[in-house]
């Protein structure tokens, strides 16, 4: 059993580990005979591919997820120690679906539902029946680091996705949201050098080059150096709809005895031009009626806005530092941030339908919008024992700074169209931004202590963190707001069986901003406290030979402002989810490899009585590839699930529930001495029409189109 603690080895079984990568991914156990004849058994060694970071857990069996993940504050703990439902998924996942970007690679999770359309520029979905965007995604464990519209996939080694509110493990991300965390880590170079040329052809006609290069130098090869460049072009989503992806990401590290340095850098760049597909609205409002009801949906690659362009451009930094003070002590300081600017007729994507025939009315946004995070985390983790007691402690500082201003000018439904046989709107002119007019400042100090009892069959974690709020500019208008809450963390995993079974359970919090009460209410000029989200969670973890298992039920209760002008703002509304999830990832078979889960929701807005609209109650992702009789081929799939749900928080259009099914193959070969990996997906397999969901209270979104991808990977 790992033991709670993450300190990383010193630099030689750093340089073995490296030394050894790339010469497969099996567990070797070696036995020698001494002297007297009888066989000893010498300890098992991991031996990892050259996709595989050392300071990582190890991947599972099949591949397509890893043995554990970083969580935090509580650092890198194995799947079956952890006291939280967390799954980590790994590149070779994203390779079997020839991924582009998160979005790719979260469609296998059934915790997760998209909330913006396939290709969008902007990538939002909800986690557990609660929104995130891009900008609150995690980068090596930090916020504030990540692309504010869509993250590029290439530059990432892992995908670590968390479930459920947990301030106290990740802190306060920029938009704040309490869906849980997810946190990409990045790609470093191993001991074998790496270069690996990837050509993608896509639906359809999109073409992709991606260059991964790597290599270790110095005689203990104590500097890596890892390049990742990416630039496609095409068409891609709604029919001739063109898109652009630059991204460069570069990655430095160095290894010394005891002490390790990082740097990470990236740029990307996302383009759009000549359409999108549509959002529709079929309620309308007080001006537009709506046609009251549900249409069947238009075609997947259906282009309600040609002629449109916009433009979306990231860039970031993060170094880290570590320090091993003794065996048993480390400090570490990080910090980064990051900046982005968009603008052009990025969110032209609204429409209200008023006709059985599909008429409608467009609205288009001609929109430029900034943003600016800066972040920087220092702290100490130590092992010590108390008795019979070992711990892991760990003492942290962070401070989060994030600054948002958009403008648009705007075409409120202002032309006429129809869902099945859009016409080309006008466009409105190109606004001028002018300042930030959202400022957000959350600072933090927390403590957390993994205890372990019982020969290590009982791991007890408790801790907090004291978060402080500031919000120096409300909707353009400067602000005094600051308030402060300590955020507890109760958890625990409890192994009384062996190694193969733990039982967990936790009780953690989520923290979002309050706000200053605008002009109209009673309370004008009041300061509400910052929102708390509150989760229980109880749950089971089974190995059961190659395949790992998870199971658990968590109720997540979060709070809402309401209040009607005149009458007083105030926190008096609850958003209930109940839930139960499981979720596998391994070997069915030494053949078969299975990834995949089904996940319950029921989501209430206590106050109102309502069911929360976007939150469909069953969810269903189960993935699995079958190693043929054929050297080098895979065949595999994934059958996708999602249950009916609201469109609206009145709970008067229900969207139906729907299925698709998605294909994949992959084959590994050499030529001559070069390998090469040739991979195919479909998604989508039968080209049905269908309502994927929601983007905001109302709007309903068409799933994607008959989407088929292939790549070639050559390795030099």
């Amino acid at each position: 059993m790992q033991k709670p603690s993450t300190r990383k080895p010193r630099l030689n079984s750093i340089a073995l580990a490296l030394l050894a990568a790339g010469a497969g991914s099996a567990a070797l156990a070696q036995t020698a005979a001494p002297a007297g004849g009888e066989a000893a058994t010498l300890p098992q060694v991991t031996v990892r591919s050259k996709y595989e970071r050392e300071d990582l857990p190890v991947r599972a069996p099949g591949n397509k997820a890893a043995s554990g993940a970083r969580l935090g504050i509580l650092g890198a703990t194995s799947i079956m120690d952890a006291p939280v439902h967390v799954n980590a998924y790994t590149r070779e996942l994203a390779e079997d679906w020839s991924a582009l970007t998160l979005q790719d690679v979260l469609e296998n999770d059934s915790a997760v539902v998209f909330t913006t359309n396939k290709n969008h520029l902007l990538q939002n979905f909800n986690l557990r029946g609660l929104d995130m965007g891009a900008m609150d995604i995690a980068t090596n464990g930090l916020y504030g680091i990540a692309p504010a519209n869509s993250v590029p996939i290439e530059m990432f080694e892992r995908v670590e996705v968390l479930r459920g509110p947990n301030v106290l493990l990740s802190g306060m991300p920029p938009l704040s949201s309490v869906a849980g965390t997810v946190n990409m880590v990045t790609k470093r170079a191993l001991a074998q050098p790496i270069a690996d040329l990837t050509l993608t052809y896509g639906t359809h006609s999109y073409f992709q080059a991606h260059a991964d290069v790597g290599k270790r130098f110095g005689e203990e090869k104590r500097l890596g150096i890892r390049f990742n460049g990416i630039y496609g072009d095409g068409e891609m989503g709604a029919k001739d709809e063109s898109q652009t992806r630059r991204v460069g990401a570069l990655a430095l590290d160095y290894l010394g005895d005891r002490s390790r340095f990082s740097l990470d850098l990236y740029n990307s760049v996302n383009k759009i031009d000549n359409g999108s597909p549509g959002m529709f609205n079929f309620q309308g409002n007080a001006s537009i009626p709506g046609v009251g009801y549900l249409l069947d949906p238009p075609k997947g690659d259906t282009n309600m806005f040609r002629g449109t362009h916009g433009e979306y451009d990231n860039s970031g930094a993060l170094a880290r530092a570590e320090f091993d003070f003794t065996q048993d002590w480390q400090g570490y300081f990080a910090l980064g941030g990051s900046e982005a600017e968009g603008k052009g007729l990025l969110f032209g994507t609204r429409a209200f339908v008023t006709g059985a025939d599909g008429t409608t009315r467009g609205a288009i946004y001609h929109v430029h919008t900034k943003s600016e995070r800066r972040t920087a985390e220092a702290g100490v983790i130590g092992k010590f024992d108390t008795g019979a007691v070992r711990h892991r402690l760990q003492l942290s500082a962070n401070i989060l700074k994030h600054k948002e201003g958009t403008v648009n000018t705007a075409c409120n439904y202002c032309y006429t169209t129809n869902m099945y046989d859009p016409v080309t709107p006008s466009f409105p002119a190109a606004p001028v931004w002018k300042a930030y007019t959202t400022e957000n400042e959350f600072r933090s100090l927390a403590v957390a202590d993994t205890m372990a009892f019982a020969g290590e069959k009982v791991l007890l974690t408790v801790g907090g963190r004291h978060q402080t709020v500031k919000t120096p500019v409300v909707n353009g208008v400067a602000s005094d707001y600051s308030k402060s809450r300590f955020s507890p963390m109760v958890a625990a995993v409890v192994r009384p069986w062996g190694d193969s079974l733990s039982l967990f359970g936790n009780y953690t919090e989520g923290l979002e901003p309050g706000q200053v009460v605008g002009v109209g209410y009673a309370n004008a000029g009041d300061s509400l406290a910052p929102r708390v989200s509150k989760q229980a969670e109880l749950g089971v973890k089974l190995q059961a030979g190659a395949l790992t298992h998870t199971l658990s039920a968590y109720q997540i209760k979060r709070p809402s402002f309401t209040g009607v002008a005149p009458a007083p703002l105030v926190e008096g509304g609850e958003q209930r989810l109940r839930g139960l999830e499981w979720s596998a990832y391994g070997l069915l078979t030494k053949d078969v490899t299975l990834l995949g889960g089904i996940t319950y929701i029921k989501s209430e807005q206590r106050n109102t009585g309502k069911d929360t609209y976007g939150v469909p109650e069953w969810r269903l992702r189960i993935g699995a590839d079958w190693q043929t009789p054929v050297q080098g081929l895979k065949v595999g799939g994934r059958v996708v699930h999602t249950g009916s749900q609201w469109a609206d928080s009145g709970n008067r259009i229900r969207v139906p529930s729907w299925n698709r099914l998605d294909l994949n193959t992959s084959y590994a070969t050499q030529f001559g001495a070069t390998p090469v990996r040739f991979n195919a997906s479909v998604e989508n397999v039968t080209d049905k029409n269908y309502w994927i969901g929601l983007f905001s209270d109302g709007f309903v979104m068409p799933g994607a189109p008959r989407t088929f991808k292939v790549s070639a990977t050559v390795s030099f």
